[in-house]
C-alpha cells in the first residue's frame, strides 16, 4: 500500500496560500515549486498550527509501509519547504524545529487544513522474483527488530506512570495580541478542569505562567516544577469559533504521548476543555472516578459575552489591576446574572482592594467581597474561590477564626490542586500561633506552586513570625532568586535581618523594597513603615520620623492602615503613641492588626495589659 493526500480547501499565512485542492503553494498569487512529499509535509503541519507534529507522526502518515531512508527524506522535505518559504532554521518565521522531536508551524494561519489520507492498493507483484525475496528478508529483519524494541520497552522497561502534570500557557496564534488575555484565560480554565481529576497533581497557574514565551526545554521546565508530564499547545480564535491544539509530553524522556485538536463555538468552550481533560486522563494512566467523569462530561454551555468578560476580569486580577478586574466581572454579571464564578472573581478582587493601598474604603471593600462571595455560593456552593474569599472576609472583618478555618478547609477539599486556600489558611494558623500546622500548610502551598515568588515570600514571613530566623532567611533568599523584584520578599528579609541584629543588612533590604514598591505602585506604605520601624530600632530617630511624615503625606490621597503608624512608634519606643494607633486599627478592622499576636515587632508591648486586652477583644483562640 501507499498513501495519497486528498484535500479541499485553501490555507493562508503571511503572503502565502496553500491550495490543498490544486496541490499548489502560491506566494502573492504566483505558484511556487513545491510538490510531492514536501507539499504533503507542509499540509500536515498546517492541520494543527502551533502544535508539535512529531517525526513519528509524519512517518506513520507518509512513509508507513516503505523501507526508505526516512530521516533523509523527511529532512530533505523540510529543507525544500524552508527554501520555498524563504525561512530559516536558526530564526524561523514559519517552521520551527524541535530537536529529536518534530516540527511546529508557528505563524498565524487563516483557515485550517483538512487533510485526508486515502489508502491506495498497490499493483500486485509476484513474490518469486529475487527483488521481492530481498524485500521479504528485509521485512523479516524489521519485524524482529520491532519485536525486540517492543520487548525492551514494554517488558524490560514498563510504561511509566504519570501522576503530575503542568499545563504551559497556550500560544496565541490568532494573529491578534489583544487576544493574549483569552489564551491565558483558557489556559487557566484548562488547569481548573484537569484539577477535577483528583489522582493527577496539576501545577498551579501562578507557577506555569512564569514560562510564557520561555526558551527553556520541556525537561528543564519539568524539573523546575517537579512534574512527570507537560501539556503544551496553542489556541486560535476567529470570531465565535475557538480551536485548541494540545499535546502531552513525557518530561523524563521528552517524548510525545498524545496530541489532538478541538474546535468549538465559544459557548461550548467548557465542553471542549472537559474533552481535553478526559483525553489526557486516558493517556496518563490515572484513575478517574465516575463522579469526576460526570463532572467533566456535564460541562454546561456558557454565555459567550459573559465568559469573555470573565476571562478579562481574571486577566486584570492576576495583573493586580483590581479596578479593571471589578469592572470586567461586573460586565460578565450583566450578561449573565447567575454566573457564580464571576461573583467569585468579584469577591477576590474586592479582597485585594481591602488589602492594598487603594482609594476604596477598606470596610466598604470587604463588605462587597463578602456579599459577592455569599451570592456566588448561593448559586453554586462548589466554587472554591468563593469559599476562600468568604474565609478572608470572616477573618479580617469579623475576626471569626473558626468560621474562616471552616471555609478554608472547604475550599481545600473542593480544589485540592489550588495553592490559594492552603496559602491563606497557613497565614491564619501562623497568626494565631499554631506554627506547626501553619508551616505545614505553607509547605503544601509551595509544593502546589513551586515557582511562586509570593508564596515563598510569605513562607519566609511565617518562619520569621515563628522565630525560625535562619530558615526564614534561606527561604526569602530563594524567593528573591525566583524574582528579585518581589518587594514582599525583600521586606520580610529586612525584618528577619533586624530580628537577627543585622541592622545594616535590614535597612539595605527595606530600601530595596521601598524603591520596588514605588516603581510597581503597589503596597507602597508597608515598606515605608517597616523601614521606619528598623530606623527606630537602630537609633536613627530622625530617619524614622521622616518615614512617619512620608506616610502622613500618603494619607492625604489614600487609605493608610493605622498599624503602619503603630509599628514606627514601636521602633521609636513611644508605647503610648503605638497603642493609640493600634486602637484606631482595632476600630477600623485594619488587616495588618491580624499579625500582632505573633509578630516579633510587637514584642515590647506584650507585657502591657493594654496589649493583652486587645488580643482578647480580637477573639484570638488560645
Amino acid at each position: 500500500m501507499h498513501k495519497v493526500i486528498q484535500s479541499a480547501n485553501v490555507v493562508r499565512f503571511a503572503n502565502f496560500e496553500l491550495d490543498l485542492d490544486a496541490g499548489e503553494l502560491r506566494k502573492n498569487g504566483i505558484r511556487l515549486k513545491l510538490s510531492g512529499q514536501p507539499f504533503q509535509v507542509l499540509a500536515i503541519l498546517l492541520e494543527q498550527p502551533g502544535a508539535i507534529v512529531t517525526r513519528e507522526q509524519l512517518r506513520k502518515r507518509l512513509w508507513p509501509d516503505t523501507f526508505v531512508d526516512f530521516d533523509h527524506n523527511l529532512n530533505s522535505a523540510i529543507n525544500r519547504i524552508r527554501e520555498a518559504l524563504g525561512d530559516s532554521a536558526e530564526s524561523p518565521r514559519f517552521l520551527e524545529t524541535l530537536p529529536r522531536r518534530g516540527y511546529r508551524f508557528i505563524a498565524p494561519v487563516e483557515g485550517a487544513a483538512t487533510v485526508k489520507i486515502k489508502t491506495v492498493e498497490p499493483q500486485r507483484v509476484g513474490w518469486k522474483s529475487g527483488r521481492w525475496s530481498f524485500a521479504a528478508s528485509v521485512l523479516a529483519v524489521a519485524l524482529i527488530a520491532t519485536a525486540s524494541v517492543w520487548w525492551t520497552q514494554r517488558i524490560l522497561r514498563p510504561e511509566r506512570r504519570i501522576s503530575s502534570i503542568a499545563v504551559l500557557p497556550l500560544a496565541n496564534l490568532s494573529g491578534d495580541l489583544q487576544q493574549e488575555y483569552f489564551a491565558d484565560g483558557v489556559t487557566d480554565e484548562l488547569i481548573t478542569h484537569l484539577s477535577h481529576i483528583r489522582a493527577l497533581k496539576v501545577t498551579s497557574r501562578t507557577s506555569v505562567m512564569r514560562y510564557k514565551g520561555t526558551k527553556k526545554s520541556i525537561p528543564e521546565i519539568a524539573r523546575e516544577l517537579a512534574v512527570d508530564a507537560v501539556l503544551e499547545g496553542s489556541i486560535v480564535r476567529s470570531g465565535n469559533r475557538v480551536r485548541i491544539s494540545a499535546q502531552l509530553i513525557d518530561a523524563s524522556t521528552d517524548t510525545h504521548l498524545w496530541s489532538d485538536s478541538y474546535e468549538r463555538d465559544l459557548e461550548d468552550i467548557l465542553a471542549l476543555q472537559s474533552e481535553v481533560a478526559l483525553a489526557i486522563s486516558k493517556h496518563v494512566s490515572v484513575t478517574i472516578t465516575p463522579e469526576q467523569r460526570k463532572q467533566l462530561e456535564s460541562a454546561p454551555a456558557v454565555n459567550a459575552r459573559a465568559y469573555e468578560h470573565y476571562l478579562k476580569g481574571n486577566h486584570y486580577f492576576w495583573r493586580r489591576d483590581v479596578e479593571r478586574a471589578v469592572e470586567s466581572f461586573n460586565q460578565a454579571l450583566e450578561a449573565d446574572p447567575n454566573y457564580a464564578k464571576a461573583y467569585a472573581g468579584l469577591a477576590e478582587s474586592y479582597v485585594i482592594f481591602e488589602a492594598q493601598d487603594t482609594p476604596l474604603p477598606r470596610r466598604e471593600a470587604i463588605s462587597k467581597a463578602k456579599a459577592a462571595a455569599v451570592r456566588a455560593l448561593q448559586i453554586d456552593n462548589t466554587v472554591a474561590e468563593a469559599h476562600v474569599a468568604l474565609a478572608w472576609a470572616k477573618l479580617v472583618d469579623d475576626w471569626d477564626w473558626a468560621g474562616a478555618k471552616e471555609e478554608f478547609i472547604l475550599a481545600k477539599e473542593l480544589d485540592p490542586h489550588s495553592e490559594i486556600a492552603p496559602f491563606w489558611y497557613a497565614c491564619e494558623l501562623t497568626w494565631i500561633g499554631n506554627f506547626t500546622e501553619g508551616l505545614d500548610e505553607m509547605r503544601q502551598a509551595r509544593e502546589l506552586a513551586p515557582a511562586s515568588p509570593i508564596i515563598y515570600a510569605f513562607s519566609g514571613m511565617a518562619l520569621y513570625q515563628a522565630r525560625q530566623n535562619q530558615q526564614a532567611m534561606e527561604v526569602l533568599k530563594e524567593a528573591i532568586q525566583l524574582d528579585n523584584t518581589n518587594a514582599a520578599a525583600h521586606q520580610w528579609l529586612g525584618l528577619t535581618y533586624q530580628s537577627m541584629g543585622m541592622q545594616k543588612e535590614a535597612i539595605a533590604e527595606l530600601e530595596v523594597a521601598r524603591q520596588l514598591s514605588k516603581s510597581q505602585q503597589i503596597r507602597v506604605t508597608a515598606p515605608v513603615s517597616r523601614l521606619g520601624y528598623v530606623y527606630g530600632m537602630a537609633g536613627r530617630s530622625k530617619d524614622a520620623m521622616a518615614m512617619l511624615d512620608e506616610m502622613r503625606q500618603m494619607a492625604k490621597t489614600k487609605y493608610i492602615s493605622p498599624v503602619h503608624f503603630a509599628v514606627v512608634y514601636i521602633g521609636l519606643k513611644q508605647k503610648d503613641q503605638a497603642f493609640f494607633w493600634l486602637e484606631k486599627a482595632f476600630e477600623e478592622r485594619a488587616f495588618e492588626i491580624l499579625l500582632i499576636k505573633v509578630d516579633p515587632r510587637f514584642d515590647s508591648l506584650r507585657s502591657d495589659p493594654r496589649f493583652q486586652d486587645l488580643l482578647r477583644r480580637m477573639n484570638f483562640p488560645n
